[in-house]
Formats: C-alpha cells, structure tokens, sequence
C-alpha cells in the first residue's frame, strides 16, 4: 500500500484551494520564482502566497471523508508552516493521515504518519520524516525521506531520496525519487502553458491537468491515478472568490474504481484568509 501513501502525499492539497502567485518584495532575500519552484518542490501545487493565513474546512462530503488544510507564509510569500490532517473513507478501508511541514535553518521539514484500518484492525502504517535541503539561493534541490512502514507482523525501514532540477527558464522541471520504496521511485515531471504557469505534472502513478479562467486564476484541476490498487479520477473546480480573487469554496467530484467496487465521492471544502496587509 506504499504508493498510496505517495499518492496522499503528493496531492494532499489538491482541492483544497486556489490562488494566484503574489509578487515578492524587492527587499525579500528569496525570489518570487524561488518560492513559486519550492511550493511546487513541497506540494504540487500552484502558488498560493499572498495570504499570510489559510484555513481550509471540510464543508460537505458524502462519504463522510474529512479534509483540513492550514498554510502559513512569512511577508515574503515563502511557506513557514503547512498542517494537514485528512480522513478518507474509502468505504472498506479508511486512511487516515497527518502531515506537518515546517520551515527549518536548512529548508523545510515534513513529518507525516498514514494508517489504513480496515476490519476493525490497522492494515498498514507508515510514519516519517522528509528533510528538504536547499542551495544558496534558497531552492530546494533535493531531499530525504526516512521512514518505517509495516502492516500484519512485517515492520521495514527505509529511505527516498530526491533530486530537483530547474529548466533553462527557471522553472521547477522534475524531481527523481530513488530508495528502498519502488512504488515511488521515478520521475515527477513539470510542464507550463504560454503564461508560464503550471499546466501539467506527471508522475508514476498520477497525472495532474492545472487549468485556468480569463483572469489567470488556477481554477480547476483534473487529477487521474493509475496504481495497482485502483483507477481513480478527480474534477475539482473554485465555485467562490473573494474580493482578494481567492477561491472560498471548491467543489470536487472523485470517482474510484477497486476491483470489486467504485466510490463515486463528492466533497465541497471551504476556506479562510488573513493577509498581512489587514
């Protein structure tokens, strides 16, 4: 079940906001192009780092899954602190998992856990720590992820490394994983459209389409996953914007195909900022 947990890790905020990237100060140290490659190094995601505060709640679900996202950012726009809890019913088995990325001297820190309980008993557990290092000018280049994983008397260790290279434009590329873990180990790749946003990440196991309206708000997000546990598809799309253009509330549709059943799951998550300017 370990590719399932890099898939949870890998989109754990997908769905859960939308923003437009916020131009940094001249007189912060770290660029706006260093931050937006680290935001995608550490979440896949666009950037999102305007905001100093965002809070992001499980609105409705109708499987009685359960989504809570919090991201912080200095002046800068640079990720001090992103907590994630998630519980996701998938109607046999549950996975439940926490992840909590913090900025370090060194770069940022991810110590996550997962557990998949099913029966009435824990099928699967896995707890660990990435370490994110950067260069000079504050960009991440690579990474280490130490972890313990077992389930049913087996209990193994083991350790991810990753690698992130920049294309000729300055834009976050691709990372390679290699390590113990097989079902992560690859290439996770980047592409852009016109207007040098992200438009597309490929992974082993997962495919992410980033669209985007008339203003350039990153407004919807079509994820589609192929692993040897399930088929899954994903539509999410930003229903509501604040007066700042940040999404308020998405809207997602998720169909998952097990071999002997589907879950046709349809969650709405809503969100809350504070900015420094307040």
């Amino acid at each position: 079940m370990s590719s399932a947990i890099r898939i949870s890790l890998l989109t754990l905020a997908i769905g859960a906001l939308y923003f437009p990237a916020a131009n940094a100060s001249e007189s912060c140290p770290i660029t706006k192009e260093t931050n937006d490659n680290n935001h995608l190094a550490l979440l896949s995601i666009p950037s999102f780092n305007h905001a100093r505060e965002i809070e992001t709640v499980t609105e409705r679900d109708n499987t009685g899954s359960f989504y809570y996202f919090k991201f912080n950012y200095d002046r800068c726009g640079q990720l001090q602190s992103m907590y994630a809890q998630i519980s996701k019913n998938e109607q046999r088995f549950r996975i439940d998992s926490v992840y909590d990325v913090r900025k370090t001297a060194d770069g940022w820190k991810n110590s996550y856990n997962v557990t998949l309980i099913g029966l009435n008993k824990l099928l699967y557990a896995r707890e660990g720590n990435i370490l994110y290092g950067v260069n000079q000018q504050g960009l991440i280049t690579h990474s280490t992820d130490s972890f313990i994983s077992g389930g049913e008397g087996k209990v193994e260790q083991g350790v991810t490394n990753g690698s992130y290279t920049i294309d000729d434009l300055n834009r976050m590329a691709y990372s390679q994983l290699t390590g113990s873990d097989e079902t992560v180990n690859g290439e996770y790749r980047f592409f852009y459209n016109a207007n040098n946003m992200p438009s597309f990440l490929t992974t082993p196991s997962v495919n992410i389409s980033y669209l985007y309206d008339a203003q350039n708000r990153n407004n919807r997000m079509i994820e589609t996953t192929v692993s040897p546990y399930y088929l899954g598809n994903k539509l999410t799309d930003c229903t509501e914007w604040n007066s700042q253009n940040d999404c308020t509330r998405s809207v997602s549709r998720e169909i998952e195909l097990f071999p002997t059943y589907a879950i046709d799951r349809q969650t709405t998550l809503r969100s809350t900022y504070s900015y420094w300017s307040d």
